[in-house]
This record gives C-alpha cells, structure tokens and sequence, in this order.
C-alpha cells in the first residue's frame, strides 16, 4: 500500500463536513506522509523504528538532512504530527470545527506529498541520502 492513499481517504473524509470527520481528515494526511517518507527511506536501505520514536525518527532525519526541501518537508511532518496528535487526542480543541482549516491542513499534506516524490529524483537522492547520513554519524558520536 502507498501512503497516498491515504490522502485520498482524507480528502474523501472531508467532503463529509463534520467535525469527526475532519479530525480523521488531518489523521489520514499525516499518515499518507509519515507512511511516504518512511517507505522512501526504507527502499534507501534504511532503518525506521516500528515503534512512537519512529515518527521523530523520520522528521528529523528530512529536517537536519542538509537540503533545503528535505528540511521543509520535517518540518511539515512535524507539524502534521503535531496537528493529527491535536485531533485524534483534544477534543476540546475547536479549530477542527472548522472546514477551511482542516481542509488547508490536508491541502499542505498533498503538497508535502507532492515534494516527497521529487525526492526520487537521482541528484536530489543522493544530497539527502548523504545529508541523512552525516547526520545520524554526528548523532552517534555526540
């Protein structure tokens, strides 16, 4: 299964206008993702944890790669994650009430999703993959 079609399912999700269905709108579009980037860095060779810390495994990994989309598209992640943790766990929170909000969140995902894909792209590929890892080597180190 691809992540965006879980993209799909949050899109669909939001032409049905209630709040439970935006809250897991926003939910399926940080999945499509998280499920995108981590099934990149896994046919990279990889490794993502299977577990919670997973999910900050593979932000930080695109956000401190060293290129500049890559570290647009962490922080992006971050902030999906950040928004999905909000609706799934904070039901006092109103902004899901809101359709054009919920619906320019799912936008940002599509987008996001849209520049994952170019990071298939050989030269691109390569400053990613080398950025990725220099970074976990300093990690490891420090």
């Amino acid at each position: 299964m691809k992540g965006e079609e879980f993209l799909e399912v949050g899109k669909a999700l939001l032409r049905m206008k209630s709040e439970a269905a935006q809250r897991s709108a926003i939910s399926r579009a940080y999945y499509a993702l998280f499920n995108e980037a981590t099934q990149l860095l896994q046919a990279w060779g990889m490794t993502v944890s299977q577990n919670p810390s997973g999910h900050a495994e593979v932000q930080n990994r695109f956000f401190n790669c060293g290129v500049m989309s890559g570290a647009d598209f962490g922080r992006d992640l971050k902030e999906l994650r950040s928004k999905r943790i909000q609706a799934d766990y904070n039901m006092a929170a109103k902004d899901f009430q809101n359709q054009n909000y919920c619906a320019l969140l799912v936008a940002k995902a599509e987008s996001a999703m849209k520049t994952v894909s170019t990071f298939k792209q050989e030269s691109l590929r390569q400053q990613i993959q080398t950025g990725i890892r220099e970074y976990e080597r300093k990690i490891k180190h420090s």
